[in-house]
């Protein structure tokens, strides 16, 4: 009679595994580069309005958006609130610049609204090697985070992780 395999790590209460992926925005990381509106290098109200008025915000629903501008022009500092008003009923994030500047932010403000006290002695695996982009900055976030309610931090997998702390 062969013995049943069981899951230990699932079967352990004490262990809570912290995967950063769950936090990825749904529909991805996405660009609105604003330098195409910018005639000969200058910005002109009328044309960013129009631009807006037909401008399908939906497209960027649920994902983490980067307002920039790949041109050396100066940017009006009113085009990026008319950006961000546009886009807002739908982006899940909005922030100006690179999109991995912009992806940092997001994940910095999504870690400092968890409440961290629910794995308040608690060994947790934060989950590594996934299949999306997850800054380090986000890991180091989280590990933060961690490192002041959890009983233990491991980073890695159930299978081969390593340790870093203990309280």
């Amino acid at each position: 009679m062969q013995d049943e395999i069981r899951n230990r790590v699932a079967e352990n209460e004490s262990l809570v595994v912290f995967d950063l992926e769950d936090y990825f925005p749904p529909a991805g990381v996405r660009s609105l580069d604003i330098a195409q509106l910018a005639e000969g290098g200058i910005f002109r109200e009328s044309t960013a309005r129009e631009f807006f008025n037909a401008f399908d915000s939906e497209a960027y629903a649920d994902a983490v958006v980067a307002i920039q501008c790949s041109e050396d022009v100066l940017v009006p500092q009113w085009m990026w609130p008319m950006a961000a008003a546009k886009l807002a009923p739908y982006a899940l994030y909005l922030g100006a610049g690179e999109q991995q500047a912009v992806l940092e932010q997001y994940y910095a403000q999504r870690m400092s609204q968890l409440d961290w006290t629910i794995f308040a002695h608690k060994k947790v695996l934060l989950k590594g090697c996934g299949s999306y982009p997850v800054p380090n900055s986000a890991y180091v976030q989280a590990a933060m985070h961690l490192r002041l309610s959890a009983q233990k931090l491991m980073y890695g997998e159930a299978c081969s992780n390593v340790p870093i702390y203990r309280s």
